[in-house]
């Protein structure tokens, strides 16, 4: 673990489950000899600014039947991610999957019970699947899927997992595991690993920026990425990120985070019910380990908090008629009553959430119902909206697979929360008592956000949620005009009204932060997507959801990506698209790749490698250097040089895999694996 010299602060992240496995090629032709195409080969590039994690996967799969085949490669995006683009390569061309309204590719053989079935249950409902032509027998197949999602966040604590647990499919060490994580952060980084993957070098390292490189050959991919990273935040800051539109409005990204600690005296008393389901589904793990992270939050309540427990299935039974204080009698007693809980029949969730509320008489304390349930019922969200006129946070904690997470999301929504999926096979009891304390130490309630401009439109989410000490929420929109903007933060605390002032700039480039679009777009049609689940589709929700897909080229329910083997990248090859991504100096890809005798390598050069050494170096898979290429002749911008397969005496290198590093003055900037076939 590295450490730098800042104040560290120690944290607790429970550990996230490994739900997914990485990319898979599953063949079409029934006589294929195997379940998939041979995965020889994976490139996970990471670029992570704040909370945002921009994943970039390259992967390599080889048919070794003797004949053709078609296939379909499936992968399991995490749910609150978003695929933004998928390559493909054929005949050593690159080319772009084009986003159509359509279903997806299904799996060959889809039959309940076989090996497809098994792939679409582990790709999740977020899946993709993309069908690919003409895999001819020996020719390696080239993917690159990019997407944008959300890192974990607790006290200051980023985590980051990427799915590389394919245990259940891949059995077999690749040719060829690399891994490039690239951290921007607007605080101090006082602490960060790689606590999955050992041998990982440290490329970059200051305040605010952090490089990583991992790179295996013959590495068996049977535990799952996980990175994190930690910042000292001793204050309520903000991150802000911003694009400007082409032709419409911008987008903009705001994340408001509070201090990571908060003193017991700086903390607002607060109302706390655990509505919690004891109908016959919850038989089990998931009712007494409810039952056991219940009582463990009853620990961390003051004796100026008050709460209830309330339980539901087809009745609502609540342990008190209201409220009460959590001095330690009433502590002791709750804990007597939860331990005599009893499993019944139904799931009226929505009679449950409206007997909260109806406990929840004014708003002179921080209100919030913690839900534990792990099925089905009918809530009507805008109901619940209606209903919650003190301001209670809703924050469902949903146990298992069998669950309406429209409805639970949307609940949340609209109600000052969020929902925590948990697994049945996860430590169940501390994944919920994180969300307690997640929700536990309030500093300000009724927050308002002033901003000192007019034109921002299209705000999600609509409901600004109370502010936690250690926790985090963000709001995206739109804008019509660049320029610098003041930003008021404010709520009641336990001093009374307080406020924040920060100072926010609404960027004039459209080159900058281009993930911010990809957000936006995603909250939206989250939003419509709900919508649809709760209440039914119509055309308006219909064509709103197909038309934010098209315009910003992320799939919802009404489209996929297409191979159509026609359409190329908008540039003319792959790391042009990357270079918004990673706007440093880096190598991009060489082609053709494998090669034989020569290949072309092709890099871009920042603005500050100007009067700088530049040199490629060539390494062996023993590390040894073996080839130097001097490119400090050439300027800012892309650029192409020829490897022509031979060492620093001229005599031709053997077959087999080398790496390219690019390094620009004493910088290390990436690093590329390259195969040499004779």
């Amino acid at each position: 673990m590295k450490k730098i010299n800042y104040i560290t602060i120690a944290l607790i992240l429970s550990a996230v489950s490994n739900l997914f496995a990485t990319g898979l090629l599953m063949p079409t032709k029934k006589e294929y000899p195997k379940d998939f195409l041979r995965l020889r080969a994976t490139h996970v590039t990471v670029n992570i600014k704040g909370a945002v994690a921009e994943t970039i996967v390259y992967q390599e799969f080889v048919n070794e039947w003797t004949d053709s085949t078609d296939a379909v490669y499936s992968f399991p995006l995490p749910p609150d991610a978003r695929a933004t683009q998928f390559l493909y390569w054929y005949n050593d061309s690159l080319y772009q999957a084009v986003l159509k309204v359509k279903e997806q590719a299904v799996n060959p053989g889809t039959g309940e019970g076989n090996m497809a079935a098994a792939v679409n249950n582990y790709i999740g409902r977020n899946g993709i699947k993309i069908y690919l032509k003409g895999i001819t027998a020996g020719m390696i197949q080239k993917t690159e899927l990019h997407y944008v999602s959300m890192c974990d966040y607790y006290k200051g604590k980023y985590s980051y997992t990427f799915p590389l647990n394919t245990g259940e499919f891949i059995q077999y060490p690749l040719d060829d595991l690399q891994i490039n994580i690239n951290v921007e952060s607007t605080s101090a980084i006082t602490n960060f690993d790689l606590p999955s993957h050992t041998g990982y070098k440290i490329l970059t390292s200051d305040a605010n920026n952090l490089k990583l490189e991992l790179v295996k050959p013959k590495a068996y991919i049977n535990t799952d990425l996980q990175f994190f990273y930690e910042t000292d935040h001793s204050t309520l800051g903000v991150d802000f990120y911003s694009t400007a539109g082409d032709t419409e409005d911008g987008h903009f990204l705001l994340f408001i985070r509070p201090q990571n600690e908060a003193a017991a005296d700086s903390v607002l008393p607060k109302r706390v019910i655990f509505l919690l389901s004891n109908s016959s589904t919850m038989y089990g793990t998931g009712f007494t380990q409810s039952i056991s992270a219940i009582t463990q939050a009853l620990n961390y309540l003051s004796p100026k908090d008050y709460f209830n427990i309330v339980l539901f299935n087809q009745n609502v039974l609540a342990w008190k008629s209201s409220p009460v204080r959590a001095d330690s009698a009433n502590v002791q007693d709750a804990k007597t009553y939860l331990s005599t809980a009893a499993i019944s029949n139904g799931s009226r969730l929505d009679n449950g959430l409206k007997e909260c509320l109806n406990e929840i008489k004014d708003d002179s304390l921080s209100n919030s119902i913690l839900v534990f349930t792990n099925g089905r019922s009918l809530v009507d969200p805008i109901q619940i909206e209606n209903l919650n006129i003190n301001k209670a946070g809703i924050f469902p904690i949903g146990i298992g697979d069998d669950l309406d997470h429209s409805r639970l999301e949307m609940t949340a929504s609209l109600n000052y929360g969020f929902v925590t999926y948990i697994d049945e096979n996860d430590n169940l009891s501390e994944r919920m008592l994180r969300v307690f304390e997640q929700i536990s130490r309030p500093v300000l309630k009724d927050v308002f956000m002033e901003y000192g401009r007019a034109d921002l439109t299209y705000l999600v989410p609509e409901k600004i949620p109370s502010t936690y000490a250690g926790s985090l929420f963000f709001i995206t929109g739109r804008y019509k005009n660049p320029g610098l903007s003041a930003l008021s933060i404010g709520g009641n605390s336990v001093k009374g009204m307080s406020a924040y002032d920060f100072r926010l700039n609404f960027n004039d480039r459209k080159d900058e932060y281009k993930f911010v679009e990809t957000i936006w777009a995603k909250e939206m049609i989250d939003d419509i997507e709900r919508k649809i689940d709760v209440y039914g589709e119509n055309d308006s929700l219909k064509q709103k959801d197909i038309e934010l897909s098209l315009m910003y080229n992320i799939r919802c329910r009404y489209t996929a990506y297409i191979a159509d083997y026609e359409t190329q990248p908008p540039t003319t090859s792959v790391e042009n698209i990357n270079s918004v991504l990673i706007p440093e100096s880096y190598i991009a890809v060489n082609y053709p790749n494998p090669f034989n005798p020569s290949t072309r390598i092709r890099f871009y050069l920042d603005d500050k490698a100007a009067g700088k050494t530049k040199l490629l170096k060539i390494y062996n898979i023993m590390g040894q250097l073996v080839a130097v290429i001097d490119v400090s002749h050439l300027h800012a911008g892309w650029n192409e040089v020829t490897f022509n397969g031979k060492d620093m005496n001229g005599r031709g290198l053997s077959s087999g895999v080398y790496f390219v590093q690019l390094q620009v003055g004493e910088k290390i900037c990436n690093t590329v694996r390259i195969n040499l076939i004779k």
